[in-house]
């Protein structure tokens, strides 16, 4: 078969291929998993591009997985004859999609085969399907930032700015010190603006669709990744001379915010974005960002005042007074800029995931406690606030519930990422305060096979061995 460059829809398939479909979606339904697998493969092999029957077929070995009792948990396994199946891409992509679906089928969520699977249809020329694979790995493995960035990267590449900020933005949800995951959500937003915006339509060119060639060069440099201070120092001189003719053009102020956030003058920035609050219709994205660049003040006058303490000189023991209070004074104020979104969103998560983190940090564990619960409802965050759960639990010495919270979080990360670690490492020490020694040193003994380096695991386990 000549390898198939586009997608078939269902009203493409042919009249028996229909057939069998339906009789396949009947077996789903009768909980007759094998028998609707052994039709859609069938079909699969007629139409590999029917990108509904391979949705369709990895929602039957989604259920047949749960029903089996989740066998094999999505781990990565055969590696050897993945590793085959890998080499055959190379040669007939369309050759390896019976080997890497019949590991689907025992396993839907397996990282290694669902990449091959994107692979495969990347090297077909059919990007549309190979998003799928990705996907699905997103699926049983949310936590997975790895994949998520190469999710992110797949859509900003086939030119899906919207798609790609969401995914990069749910990165930083997951760990807000991914610097890299943060700058891309900015450039897939701006590529999502561009499209919406209808720069680069068909037969015109990006210079047609503004008003003149100077504007395009200054929109361009403004846009272009790897801008430099200079280029958007220019950049806010030329928008300066815009926002003087007209100071609530909302478009100039938000790009003059946006400036100053990519170089990292907080105060200004939360300035404009403050001020292009107003001039919205209460736009709440606006106000967080506001928000946001006043905790990054904070966090870089915290951080300019370590390293003048670092440093050493005069006055160091006083500067060690200052920090506390800054300290102290920049989380209050998390606190309380927390508590004000919770008000205006109550149902939002997210704000009650941050609520909740920022009142774990001040020591007020009781408080974050009934914030975290709200949180853990959202699948996207579930994880990370049984983790803080389990730790508040911990520090207010509740050690069975910590227990508890910790082990149902471990038990709902299959891959052992950063997130799956940390989990293991708080259950670790909750076992060692109980004097449950051989479980706490199974909780760093999983640590410990995975990754010699994470913090002190590897001295933990070694040294009992010598105890």
């Amino acid at each position: 078969m000549d390898s198939p460059k586009e997608l078939i829809t269902e009203e493409q398939l042919d009249p028996k291929l229909v057939t069998l479909f339906l009789k396949a979606q009947s077996a789903i339904e009768l909980s007759n998993y094998d028998y609707a697998l052994q039709i859609l493969h069938n079909i699969l092999k007629e139409e590999p591009t029917f990108l509904k029957g391979r949705q369709i077929l990895r929602a039957a070995q989604g259920a047949k997985w749960r029903a089996g009792g989740k066998k094999g948990k999505g781990l990565l396994s055969g590696a050897g004859g993945m590793m085959k199946v890998k080499n055959k891409i190379k040669k007939d992509p369309l050759g390896s999609l019976d080997d890497i679906e019949k590991k689907l089928d025992s396993d839907p969520y397996n990282v290694e085969a669902n990449t091959l699977f994107y692979e495969a249809f990347m090297a077909l020329g059919i990007p549309e399907i190979a998003t799928f694979g990705l996907e699905t790995i997103r699926e049983g493995h949310p936590s997975d930032t790895k994949n998520l960035h190469k999710l992110g990267d797949h859509f900003l590449a086939q030119g899906d700015g919207a798609e790609a900020a969401k995914v990069y933005d749910s990165i930083v949800e997951k760990d807000p010190s991914d610097g890299d995951a943060r700058k891309k959500a900015k450039d897939a937003s701006a590529q999502a603006t561009m499209a919406k915006g209808g720069w680069g339509v068909k037969d015109r060119s990006f210079k047609d669709l503004l008003k003149d060639q100077d504007e395009a060069k200054s929109l361009e440099s403004a846009s272009r990744k790897g801008a430099t201070k200079e280029q958007m120092q220019a950049q806010l001189a030329d928008l300066g001379s815009q926002y003087a003719e007209n100071p609530e053009n909302l478009d100039v102020v938000k790009k003059i915010a946006d400036l100053y956030e990519r170089l990292e003058d907080w105060e200004s920035c939360a300035s404009y974005y403050d001020y292009a609050f107003t001039l919205s219709a209460a736009d709440e994205t606006l106000q967080r960002k506001a928000e946001d660049a006043r905790d990054n003040l904070r966090l870089q006058q915290i951080k300019d005042l370590e390293s003048d303490i670092e440093s050493g000189g005069d006055g160091t023991d006083d500067k060690k007074a200052q920090l506390e209070e800054l300290k102290s004074a920049s989380i209050e104020q998390q606190i309380k800029e927390s508590e004000v979104r919770v008000e205006r969103n109550p149902t939002d998560p997210q704000l009650r995931f941050d609520l909740g983190n920022h009142l774990f940090t001040a020591s007020r564990f009781r408080d974050a406690i009934p914030h975290l619960q709200k949180a853990k409802n959202n699948p996207h965050i579930r994880i990370r606030s049984m983790l803080m759960l389990g730790r508040c639990y911990d520090e207010m010495k509740m050690y069975d519930l910590a227990i508890g919270s910790l082990k149902d979080a471990n038990a709902e990360v299959f891959a052992m990422d950063n997130t799956k670690k940390e989990i293991l490492y708080n259950l670790g020490l909750v076992y060692e305060k109980l004097e449950d020694k051989e479980h706490s040193l199974e909780s760093f003994k999983e640590i410990y096979n995975a990754d010699y380096d994470y913090r002190d695991v590897a001295k933990r386990v070694e040294e009992s061995y010598s105890s």
